[in-house]
């Protein structure tokens, strides 16, 4: 019986382990970005979105390195590959450099 118990138990947590993670959507990023470009905000439908895209951050040496901080936004956007790259250029122009919330 305690065999059954123990296969049981481990079952459980391999499922549990093998669910995905809550991962960041480049696309949401983007369509909430280019919003923010055009004077809207998302509501908080896009929190989470932008979060995502300003918690991107670059250090080296522990001081804020904007041009790496861009780069790593702009690969991250690049990832959403339905989206026009000429809003992707123009998000992280206008906000590849900011350093928001830190």
């Amino acid at each position: 019986m305690n065999t059954v118990k123990i296969i049981a138990v481990a079952l459980g947590l391999t499922l549990i382990s093998a669910m995905p993670a809550q991962a960041k959507d480049p696309c949401k990023a983007v369509l909430c970005l280019a919003g923010m470009l055009t004077g809207n905000d998302g509501g908080s439908e896009c929190k989470s979105a932008v979060n995502d895209y300003f918690s991107i951050v670059k250090f080296k040496k522990g001081k804020f390195k904007k041009s790496a901080t861009k780069e790593a936004r702009g690969a991250f956007l690049q990832q959403c590959t339905s989206e026009d790259e000429g809003w992707i250029n123009k998000i992280n122009s206008a906000y590849g450099t900011v350093r928001k919330g830190f």
